[in-house]
């Protein structure tokens, strides 16, 4: 049985003391959404939930060392509390989105800034082949997305398994300084062009309609009893990162445009999660 902290006195549960007992039994058992403010009126949180009251009553029971201590930070600052019907939980996510999007609130994360998603994109000619990422539209470059989180990493991983597999490295000092960043440059060239079958492969794993550039890349790169173990360690999590990626980018938005008969090949920031709402749990 795991040990628990004892305490001298209760914890103190602040949305308890402001509002008290008959404010949150006055809370429906509903979907829907809910705003907290603070002070001047300031949307600090919105969330929604399947159920209203046992949402809100997790926050008026949230004890400091259990929660989250931007939970605990939330409730200190909560001056007011509202909540809004929905006919269902999957309506109550579309209309958490719209109102993040329109007040972004301090205390969320997700689903505040769709403008901050990512493209990639290509470019292909005799001299090279040219991979990059964005958020806005790239003149004269084939674009894939939008994509969510995960996109920076899984843009790097790629970036150095396509390179890898092109020029088989056998040293770590091999790859060009900025593959090897965290945060990888917007763009990267390519020279000369990947070949073909590499570059076939490439579009239809963007497009989500084909995974075989990981078994390719996977194949390709140089074998662990040919490279340091930091170089094959560094092989493996890209294809772990770009596995994911995939799963959770090209994939699930080729999925979407499926399933909901999408004209474009894009999938516009802005609507990426009004789209994704009704597969949340």
């Amino acid at each position: 049985m795991p040990a628990r902290q004892l305490h001298l006195f209760p914890h103190i549960r602040p949305l308890l003391e402001r509002f008290g007992p008959e404010f949150f039994r006055a809370v429906p058992r509903a979907p829907g959404i809910y705003i907290m403010t603070g002070q001047n009126q300031r949307v600090l949180y919105i969330g929604q939930s399947k159920n209203l009251r046992a949402r809100l009553g997790s926050y008026k029971n949230a004890q400091p060392d259990r929660a989250p201590r931007k939970t605990i930070r939330l409730i200190h600052q909560v001056d007011s509390i509202v909540w809004e019907l929905c006919e269902s939980p999957g309506a109550a996510r579309l209309r958490e989105n719209e109102l993040l999007r329109l007040h972004r609130p301090r205390f969320n994360r997700a689903n505040v800034y769709p403008r901050a998603y990512s493209f990639l994109w290509l470019r292909h000619d005799p001299t090279g082949t040219e991979l990059g990422r964005t958020r806005t539209v790239e003149p004269g470059a084939q674009l894939f997305g939008a994509f969510k989180s995960g996109a920076i990493a899984g843009y790097g991983a790629l970036l150095r398994l396509l390179w890898a597999t092109a020029h088989q490295p056998t040293s770590p000092h091999d790859f060009p300084s900025g593959l090897l960043s965290p945060k990888p440059s917007r763009s990267f060239r390519f020279g000369p062009p990947l070949p073909s079958h590499l570059l076939h492969s490439l579009v239809r794993f963007l497009e989500g309609s084909s995974d075989e550039l990981l078994q390719a890349c996977g194949n390709a790169v140089p074998k662990p009893q040919t490279i340091c173990a930091f170089q094959h360690a560094l092989h493996q999590s890209d294809l772990e990162t770009l596995t994911h990626f995939y799963r959770f980018g090209p994939k699930r938005n080729h999925e979407l445009k499926t399933q909901h008969h999408l004209p474009s090949p894009l999938i516009p920031q802005e609507h990426l999660d009004d789209l994704l709402a009704p597969l949340l749990p």
